[in-house]
């Protein structure tokens, strides 16, 4: 859409320039006094600086470089609210914390677009959903019923995205936590300030945590003390590991204390815990294991020779093989699908 955008306006300014031009031929009686005319007009167009030409075309590529720049989220979001914008403030007015979970998840977009982005993802949902059932020749209200719940889990998906991206945020903080506290232990033990040893984590590449700490810095240069500023952090993390590292930290600058020394240790402990907590989950993986063999291969095998066993014996097909063709191909996939999820949730922050 963005190409022919700038071909409409790049077309509509050829046109605007044809008409200022025609406007000048003055009309002559006879065709010689027109065609001296146009001579005229010809020499004074070349003699004309092109910088007025120029100016408008670089004014109209810049705003269109400005437009490309948003995202594309943003540019969705702000067409749902030109024409939902009734909806998106009822629903913005109803939806409690969300403007918590955008903070937390570090999600720089205002509620209220966040809401038209919801309504957007929802109703796009619900078309596909319909769609897809309809093109499957299921009966219309079948298909309506799809739509709908397509469009519900549009909606409640793009509502709890925040918190799984915060929570993700939080794993991939936690993570780095050990590499970030043997950095800053190592510049206090140098004579850095604590400050400088925040501000050089966040121009290092640490993710997530990098982020944070620069906010941190940047609400300590918009007047907040450091205390607010680390607290805040805290408080947006909401983790036990980052409420630790928050508080022994205050605590060595408002009552004294070797911070380099503290900072190595509890980056020692926090290596330790992951260790152990990594044993403990290959251990659970390796009984896990057995069972997604079992669920996979064995049981699915077992199930269609027991199935065919049964025919042969009854001389007649005991299941339907549409319903067969569903339990292999959705079931069976689902339990390790479930089982791959169960893996996923416990492995070690």
């Amino acid at each position: 859409m963005g190409i022919v955008d700038d071909t409409v306006d790049f077309l509509r300014f050829l046109i605007k320039k044809m008409n200022e031009l025609l406007e000048r031929i003055p009309g002559g009686k006879s065709v010689r006094e027109r065609i001296g005319s146009i001579k005229e007009l010809h020499q004074g167009i070349r003699r004309r600086s092109l910088a007025e030409l120029e100016k408008e075309l670089e004014e109209m590529l810049k705003r269109r470089k400005e437009e490309i720049k948003n995202p594309f989220s943003e540019r969705f979001a702000e067409a749902i609210l030109r024409y939902f914008k009734g909806p998106v403030d009822r629903l913005t007015s109803s939806l409690r914390g969300l403007d918590k979970d955008l903070y937390r998840a570090n999600i720089l977009m205002p509620k209220e677009k966040y809401v038209a982005l919801m309504l957007g993802v929802a109703i796009f949902a619900g078309i596909f959903g319909f769609l897809f059932a309809y093109l499957l020749y299921m009966p219309i209200d079948t298909s309506l019923l799809i739509g709908l719940l397509s469009f519900m889990g549009g909606f409640m998906y793009m509502r709890y995205y925040p918190k799984t991206v915060w929570k993700r945020r939080v794993v991939e903080v936690e993570r780095a936590l050990p590499y970030v506290l043997r950095h800053m232990a190592s510049l206090l033990s140098a004579g850095v300030g604590i400050s400088e040893a925040i501000l050089s984590v966040a121009n290092a590449d640490y993710g997530p945590i990098s982020e944070e700490f620069e906010l941190i810095i940047r609400d300590m240069r918009t007047g907040s003390s450091f205390e607010d500023a680390l607290s805040k952090f805290d408080e947006k993390m909401a983790s036990e590991n980052i409420s630790r590292v928050v508080k022994q930290i205050l605590r060595a600058i408002k009552f004294g204390g070797n911070l380099s020394d503290i900072l190595y240790k509890m980056a020692e402990d926090f290596s330790f815990e992951y260790r152990m907590k990594l044993m403990e989950y290959v251990q659970k993986v390796n009984g896990i294991a057995f069972i997604y063999m079992f669920m996979t291969i064995v049981m699915p095998t077992m199930f269609v020779v027991g199935i065919l066993a049964s025919s042969v014996m009854s001389q007649a097909l005991i299941m339907p093989p549409g319903t067969l063709a569903i339990i292999l191909l959705f079931a069976f996939p689902a339990l390790s699908l479930i089982i791959v999820n169960m893996i996923k949730k416990g492995e070690p922050r």
